[in-house]
């Protein structure tokens, strides 16, 4: 019956495709434009630099850094950490995928690493700074600033599903074991994984673009909801039209928080195909997503209410002093050790 169904609907989008093939073909081509243009200068270089850290070793490094933190504040057994540091390094969808990897390694219990996909997927540094901040705005503290608040909604969402599965067997401690890999294999597997990946991101990119902006073409849908009609289908794609709109910087960063908290399912489906044979469910992660970006969005118009967009901090045209114009940054940055603070004495207060 699914089967059916999955049939029916490729029927129809190929018909649908071949009656549009106009808009298909122009939508496209745009899409490929902004992956030459955004995607990959911004992100290939950085996919790289990202493998040689992760295969030499770098990633189980920082995993065993941050594994004091798994337990206590998200109910995830130590080699967790690996998904989560993956997912912090090298963006969508390394960090859900390594967290089926251990799963499936049987390092983590079924609840253990549905949890842990509920907030491991994260987008990288380099996107949210360098594609949205520097090329999308021409402005990098706006992606320092919604970077931080990434990170910091996505640290939430995971104590949020702290509780998700309570009652079920959780895995005991494990030691993260590194192999040690030559150097020059280490920058060839780089390389390639780095090609594998942004070949994988620009197609997914020209193919959900280009089947929803033609969908959108067809409904009667004002340019607000368009913009977030295709960021939900497509982050990248809704992103651009988001800094397109004509609508005030503030609410086009709010909108443009959301857009890459949730991160479109155009990187969702990304996430099933590498976790399918799994066997976990999904549900966390997509209500964990669907989470990131709320957080994400109030916490972006939390920060631009405290230091509006037309102060001297963000202003192009007036000066500033660093410390004034990253004092945003600062303010949403300083709420990590408090909320750390307040969820490890919610712990002492309720224990397991």
């Amino acid at each position: 019956m699914k089967k059916n169904i999955f049939y029916a609907a490729v029927f129809a989008a190929i018909i649908f495709m071949l009656v549009n093939s106009g808009a298909v073909i122009k939508y496209s081509r745009e899409a490929l434009d902004m992956c030459f243009e955004y995607i990959i200068p911004t992100l290939f270089p950085f996919f790289v630099m990202s493998g040689l850290l992760i295969y030499s070793g770098f990633g189980s490094v920082l995993a065993r850094a941050a594994s004091p933190i798994m337990l206590p504040l998200f109910n995830v057994a130590p080699a967790g950490a690996a998904a989560f540091a993956a997912g912090l390094i090298s963006g969508f969808p390394l960090g859900a995928a390594t967290a089926a990897d251990l799963y499936r390694a049987g390092s983590l219990s079924k609840t253990e690493a549905e949890r842990l996909m509920a907030f491991s997927s994260n987008s990288g540094p380099l996107f949210i700074i360098g594609s949205v901040g520097a090329a999308i705005y021409c402005r990098p503290v706006y992606g320092v600033l919604l970077y931080v608040i990434h990170i910091l909604s996505s640290l939430l969402v995971g104590i949020i599903f702290s509780r998700w599965g309570r009652a079920h067997h959780n895995s005991p401690p494990m030691r993260l074991i590194t192999r040690d890999i030559p150097l020059t294999e280490v920058f060839s597997t780089s390389l390639s994984r780095a090609a594998q990946s942004i070949i994988t991101v620009c197609f997914s990119i020209i193919f959900f673009s280009a089947l929803s902006r033609t969908l959108l073409d067809l409904l009667p849908l004002p340019p607000l909801l368009g913009a977030l009609a295709s960021g939900i289908c497509e982050f990248s794609t809704g992103t651009i039209m988001t800094s397109q709109l004509d609508i005030p910087t503030m609410e086009k960063l709010v909108l443009t928080s959301f857009i890459v908290g949730f991160s479109g399912l155009c990187v969702h489906i990304q996430v099933i195909a590498m976790t399918a044979d799994a066997g976990l469910s999904l549900a966390p992660y997509i209500i964990g997503k669907l989470l990131h970006g709320a957080i994400s969005a109030a916490f972006t118009f939390a920060a631009l209410c405290v230091m509006p967009l037309d102060m001297p901090a963000f202003s192009n045209t007036a000066p500033m002093s660093a410390s004034f114009a990253w004092s945003p940054v600062i303010i949403i940055a300083a709420a990590v050790p408090v909320l750390l603070i307040a969820v490890k004495c919610y712990f002492r207060k309720y224990p397991e």
